[in-house]
């Protein structure tokens, strides 16, 4: 996606404003989620359904309060949603059926990652192959949680970078390390033929 491409900003026929008035929105700027944004939009799609869950994202984005986001014409909130459906949707390249993924790869990330003190960043997160007890554990933490908190944790563990930086992935860097690491939870191998 081209940087352009990133970004959108959605004008307000009617501005909205909080209950002092002092705080007004005469548009909707949107910008791709990071990974735990991402998170929290399907958390939320859990408990309260897609429309609900949709209208946080667009609040935790924008900043305008989710109880103002609710009163936006129906026509702006699903161009919002059409924009946003863009990252949620994303696939990065696969490998063919059987390849086998390179043991170890550098992914180049559109945006630079960095830690919350802004001391430490990150132009690419490297990963390789994970071990029988990794990926034992990433089954076990999706099981407890969501694929997206597992796949985080075992990003993490592969790169050495914090999870609460991993969070921090634009959501189409974080489906590009995702991608690689499902290479190796898809792999199966072809039997060989005359085998037990």
């Amino acid at each position: 996606m081209e940087e352009q491409d990133k970004t959108i900003l959605i004008p307000l026929e009617k501005p909205l404003a909080d209950t002092s008035g002092k705080l007004v929105w005469e548009s909707i700027e949107l910008h791709e989620p990071a990974l735990i944004e991402v998170n929290q939009f399907f958390e939320k799609q859990k408990t309260t359904g897609a429309l609900t869950a949709m209208g946080h994202l667009i609040s935790l984005l924008s900043g305008i309060p989710p109880q103002l986001v609710k009163r936006i014409p129906f026509t702006v909130f699903k161009r919002c949603e059409v924009f946003l459906l863009r990252f949620l949707n994303y696939t990065p390249e696969t490998l063919a059926p059987g390849a086998v993924p390179a043991c170890s790869v550098q992914i180049a990330l559109e945006a630079l990652l960095e830690d919350a003190s802004g001391k430490q960043s990150w132009s690419h997160i490297g990963l390789s192959e994970p071990n029988l007890e990794q990926v034992d554990q990433f089954y076990k933490a999706q099981s407890a949680t969501s694929g997206l908190a597992a796949m985080a944790v075992l990003i993490s563990e592969l790169s050495d970078i914090a999870p609460e930086v991993v969070n921090r992935l634009k959501f189409t860097d974080y489906k590009r390390c995702e991608g690689y690491l499902l290479g190796f939870l898809n792999y199966s191998p072809t039997a060989v033929a005359g085998g037990i």
